[in-house]
């Protein structure tokens, strides 16, 4: 989730160091009045007392310039940050170094976490796939904001509610906004802006850099010192990929859709979804990117930096988009993200027995859900052939099964570790296959 308190901080050190100068530049553009009136002065001495005039016109607009930079930050106090989605854009202009490109952002004030900032996403996209498109020619539910988006002339301080029925009853906007190239991701690849503006129905956005956001991490009880530097926004890509979906379609099955990650750090994560077959008859959820770059494993431990994730959930289990909108179906694929960045953003590592708990006291996934932490398991299917990938340059890609965990079993097992637990667990007729309905073996 965005934590808006630790960006607002950094935004304000952005704001008041140099850095901010060349963005107020492109937006509040200097002055030349002073110069050119001055050279009029000299080539009509007779219009002296028209010149003076001028001249000081345009040493007070310079004067207000000035000001405004030197009260930028206490301009946007009482606004908020948020993530705005591209709609449409001018990205020729994006592409081109130092331009201002004019665009239509979608995008809400208040918590924004994965499964809005994806559903905000998919708003965008069903919007930009009507724009340019006659309103008469698109079913009836869709020509209103056919309509709406159509309406693309830059219009400053403009912002439009997107019709509610597109957006399953949560307010978001259609913001005219205009960016610039040099703090976008290339090509658009991730089309998420970050903004500061005041809420409601009316006034401009700021964009901000990608580098001042700051998104939560859930807490752990594994050691690790914070990174001095903030993650990228935008995750860098490795060959991992292909042997990691290989591997999986060998030993699991054919993915059936996946899960794009849409807004990443450090790592880009995309969950990989395999369904439920007649020999196989639960889903697999398996991760693929979290092996791009290694982790900060101990000494001695150098075999387990590179890692991917998965889960089995019963047959039945809802997946589609509208479901997933439901946090007691979706924490699966959240905990596969957040655990698959995690080692990566704080520094860390994960490995078989390692517990992670849901907040300092744990707290239940979802209302209604008795889970409240996860234990890193070998995979309980497909044996060492499955559990371990060796890419081509021999390096060993571990593959870890998330169990969901009660908080009296978190403490169990704290208290006598994994291996203990583990036999417990098994004991009781209870694998990696996630039982929503379990009672605590501890």
């Amino acid at each position: 989730m965005l934590d808006t308190s630790a960006t607002r901080a950094r935004f304000d050190e952005w704001v008041r160091s140099p850095a901010f100068d060349a963005y107020f530049n492109s937006i509040v553009k200097p002055s030349v009045y002073p110069f050119v009136l001055g050279g009029l002065l000299l080539l009509s001495l007779v219009g002296i007392p028209l010149g003076i005039a001028l001249i000081i016109y345009g040493w007070r607009k310079n004067s207000a310039r000035k000001e405004a930079r030197r009260d930028a930050p206490e301009a946007f106090l009482g606004q908020e940050i948020m993530i705005g989605t591209v709609v449409i854009a001018n990205q020729a202009l994006l592409h081109s170094k130092g331009a201002v490109a004019p665009a239509l952002l979608v995008g809400e004030f208040g918590n924004q976490d994965e499964a809005s900032l994806e559903a905000s996403a998919q708003v965008a996209l069903q919007l930009g796939e009507i724009y340019g498109q006659d309103p008469l020619d698109v079913p009836p539910d869709l020509q209103e904001a056919c309509r709406l988006v159509n309406d693309d002339t830059y219009q400053a301080d403009r912002r439009r509610p997107v019709p509610s029925h597109l957006c399953s009853g949560r307010q978001l906007w259609l913001f005219d906004v205009r960016l610039q190239s040099d703090m976008m991701p290339p090509l658009l690849e991730y089309p998420f802006v970050p903004c500061i503006g005041p809420p409601g129905p009316q006034g401009s956005l700021t964009q901000l850099p990608p580098e001042v956001l700051v998104f939560d991490s859930k807490q752990q009880f594994i050691e690790h010192k914070p990174p001095t530097t903030p993650p990228p926004l935008v995750a860098p890509h490795s060959e991992n990929t292909k042997a990691v979906e290989e591997h999986i379609e060998t030993y699991l099955g054919c993915p059936e859709s996946v899960f794009h990650e849409l807004i990443s750090t450090t790592v880009h994560i995309d969950v990989h979804l395999v369904p439920a077959t007649k020999e196989r008859p639960w889903i697999s959820l398996v991760t693929s990117g979290m092996s791009d770059i290694p982790m900060s494993a101990p000494e001695g431990a150098e075999e387990w930096r590179f890692a991917e994730l998965m889960i089995r959930l019963p047959e039945g289990w809802p997946l589609e988009q509208e479901s997933l909108e439901d946090e007691r179906n979706y924490w699966p694929i959240r905990w596969l993200k957040q655990l698959s960045r995690f080692p990566h953003e704080l520094g860390t590592w994960i490995s078989f027995g390692h517990s992670i708990p849901n907040g300092d006291p744990p707290q239940p996934f979802a209302d209604g859900v008795p889970f409240s932490g996860i234990l890193l398991s070998p995979p309980w299917i497909g044996g060492e052939a499955f559990s371990t990938l060796y890419l081509n340059d021999g390096t060993p890609v571990h593959f870890w099964s998330l169990i969901p965990l009660h908080a009296s079993e978190m403490d169990f097992k704290l208290q006598h570790g994994a291996e203990a637990f583990l036999e417990r667990y098994a004991a009781a007729g209870y694998s990696d296959l996630v039982d929503p309905g379990r009672p605590p073996v501890a």
